[in-house]
Order: structure tokens, then C-alpha cells, then sequence
């Protein structure tokens, strides 16, 4: 597994952010804020950065409610479906193709084919591909057009008169009626393997048969599910509170705080954008903004943050919650495998080589916080708690 940078894996400032994304989970929103000093957000301020958990919140936030408050979990039953859904899914990566030359195509089939796309009888940019292999039922093309090629054999031309989605991406094209005149090269057929206990091994070494394979496919599922409703019920449980709460809100943040939240935002996203190959500018030319609408999209996103932070730190100082170095010694332990390290001790060193040790002990006190507040939860429907 690729090795994550610490920075975007523990404080996430997702790119869909900025074209439209929900609100942020309360682990997000919690997971990066170290506090300047009382500079006011000068860099001065910065270097004398302190975190939340140490300043004085008395005239910040007055608490509200946050016990007993009642929430619904997800579904978190994982059905004989779920098993199998996954089980093909693994399977999947070992198919294999052969060539279709006696019967028309179907759904499940590949077609290598050549097409091209107009829209009022001129090609349109991107529309065009010759030799291109198209899983029918992927839903990789839009609506109508895999459904267009079930039934056609191999040397066929069939011309697709398709709409493409009111919300695509291409304002040029989106909701506009268009024809795609396709041609199919050829058919394979794709083979799933049967699971057997080697294959089973396979998938999976830390099994020896396929009964152990399903087993462990069923656990991971379930804590999957487990980690979902979780996430799901905290984030509807800190909103609960925030709503209860009397929170700082316009001049009366500290901009200490927020430029604090920006900084630490700002440099993720950045990192982030790396990721992709793209600086900040070109990013920002892509999107139709200037480096003033970025800021103003930046400055509101810290104001949200900055009132779940303070949620966050006064409930873990009503109940007296602290991080402690055995927590964060666990919290490694816990998350190295998952961000592609072998222990938790060579995790915790690539995040203090990034300086991201303060926004590890803050998303961990993050999910003591969030395990206090379950814990006191009215859940209105308790078979699904399964942890």
C-alpha cells in the first residue's frame, strides 16, 4: 500500500471541498487545529502556536446538552448478499477474457470498440476514441450508452442518440442531446474464477481455505459497517450539541484561531493537489476562481471548523478527557496498517518527521470525545450497535 502522506491522511482537506462537498465529519473538522497564540494570526502569532486544548474557552463557548441525546444508527446488518457482492468483487481482479465470436454482446462482456461523439452534427472534444475497451453494465458511460450495445456483434456500427446528465461536469454538454456513432471490434467474454481454498490463500495469505476467506470477508465487513454508523451518529451528535451550544461566532473568533485553521487547511490542500500532479494556481484557473474567492472559501470553511473545535475541546473538558501517551501509543498501533506502515512505531515517526504530531493528539482526543458522547447517546435502535 502506498505510503500516504501524514499531513492529508490525518487531516483530510478534501478537494470536493471547494466544488460543493457536505459538511465535514466531526473526525475531519476535528482533526487539525493547532491554536496560535494570542498574536492574532501574525506569524509571530504562528511560531507560538499552542494547542486549543490549553486556551481559555470561557468566553468562547457555553455548552450545551450532550447527554442522552438520541440518534438512529445505520443499518449495520452485513447480509449473505454483502459476503458474496464482496467475495465477486475480489474475484474480479482475477478474470480472465475470451474471445466472443459465436453470439451478440451482453451485459458482462467486454467490447473493444471505436466511437465518436456529435452533438448537432459536430464531432464534440473529448467525445472521440478508437480501441477502447468498454465493460458492458460498468456504468462507465453515460446512461443508455453500455444498454445501446447489448445485442451488437462484433463488426457492427449502431449510432446511440443519448442526452448526456443535467449535472455532467461539461456545462457544454450537460443535458444536450448528442449521437454516438459506435463500432464494435471485438467481444471477450469475462471469466470469473470459482473460489477454491488456494485461491482463497491468494486473496488473502493469512488464510488457508475458503470457509476462513468468508469468515474474515464478513468481519471486515462488519466493522466496516461498525466504523460507517459510527461516523454517522457522532456527526449527528456533535451537530446536536453545536445547535445546543452558545458558540463564538464572526469578530468574536479569535483570529489567532482561524488563521491558524486556514494555515493548516490551506497546506493540505496544497499537498493534497500534489497528489494530482497540480499546483494551487492552476487548480484555481480549472475552477473558474480567483485567489480572492479562494481565500473568502477558505475563511468561511475555518469559521465552521473553528465552532466544531470548540465543541469538541469543551466536551472533552467537561469530562475531564485527555490524551495520554498510552492513547497515542495505541492510536498508532491502530491506524499504521491502514496509512501502509508495518508498526506503530514507524507511523509515529513519519508523522513527527512532518511535524503532524499536534494534529495526531487531536484527532485522537477527537475519538475520545466522540466515544464519550455514543456512550451517553439515547440510540433509538440498539441491535444495531454492534461494537
Amino acid at each position: 500500500m502506498k505510503k500516504l502522506m501524514i499531513t492529508v491522511a490525518v487531516m483530510l482537506f478534501s478537494l470536493s471541498f471547494f466544488t460543493g462537498c457536505s459538511k465535514n465529519s466531526g473526525e475531519e473538522a476535528a482533526a487539525g487545529i493547532t491554536a496560535a497564540d494570542t498574536a492574532k494570526g501574525s506569524e509571530e502569532g504562528r511560531n507560538t502556536a499552542k494547542s486549543l486544548e490549553d486556551a481559555d474557552l470561557s468566553d468562547l463557548i457555553t455548552l450545551g446538552e450532550y447527554k442522552g441525546l438520541k440518534v438512529t444508527l445505520e443499518d449495520t446488518t452485513v447480509s449473505d448478499d454483502d459476503v458474496k457482492a464482496a467475495e465477486n468483487s475480489a474475484l474480479s481482479l482475477k478474470k480472465t477474457q475470451e474471445p466472443v465470436t459465436d453470439r451478440a454482446a451482453q451485459e458482462g462482456d467486454t467490447v473493444n470498440i471505436d466511437y465518436e461523439g456529435k452533438k448537432d452534427g459536430v464531432p464534440f472534444s473529448g467525445g472521440t476514441a478508437k480501441g477502447h475497451d468498454l465493460e458492458l453494465g460498468s456504468h462507465s458511460f453515460i446512461d443508455g450508452f453500455e444498454d445501446g450495445l447489448v445485442g451488437a456483434k462484433v463488426g457492427e456500427t449502431r449510432d446511440l442518440n443519448l442526452t448526456f446528465p443535467e449535472e455532467y461536469h461539461d456545462e457544454a454538454l450537460a443535458g444536450q442531446d448528442v449521437v454516438f456513432t459506435v463500432t464494435v471490434n471485438s467481444i471477450s467474454a469475462n471469466i470469473i474464477p470459482e473460489l477454491t481454498d488456494a485461491l482463497a490463500k491468494e486473496l488473502d495469505p493469512d488464510v488457508s481455505s475458503v470457509k476462513e476467506y468468508r469468515e474474515k470477508l464478513k468481519k471486515t465487513l462488519q466493522e466496516s459497517k461498525n466504523e460507517a454508523a459510527k461516523a454517522q451518529a457522532y456527526g449527528e451528535l456533535l451537530t446536536a450539541v453545536q445547535d445546543k451550544s452558545d458558540i463564538a461566532s464572526g469578530d468574536r473568533l479569535p483570529a489567532w484561531l482561524l488563521d491558524q485553521i486556514k494555515a493548516d487547511q490551506k497546506e493540505n490542500f496544497e499537498a493534497s493537489l500534489e497528489m494530482y500532479g497540480i499546483d494551487l494556481d492552476t487548480y484555481l484557473k480549472q475552477q473558474g476562481m480567483t485567489e480572492e474567492d479562494f481565500d473568502e472559501t477558505l475563511d468561511a470553511y475555518a469559521r465552521s471548523i473553528a465552532a466544531q473545535e470548540l465543541v469538541v475541546q469543551a466536551l472533552a473538558n467537561a469530562e475531564n478527557i485527555k490524551v495520554t501517551d498510552e492513547d497515542l501509543k495505541a492510536q498508532y498501533e491502530e491506524d499504521a496498517v491502514s496509512y501502509g506502515y508495518k508498526s506503530g512505531a514507524e507511523f509515529e515517526e513519519a508523522v513527527k518527521k512532518q511535524g503532524a504530531e499536534q494534529t495526531f493528539r487531536d484527532a485522537t482526543l477527537t475519538r475520545k470525545v466522540e466515544e464519550m458522547l455514543l456512550s451517553y447517546a439515547d440510540i433509538q435502535n440498539p441491535e444495531m450497535k454492534r461494537w
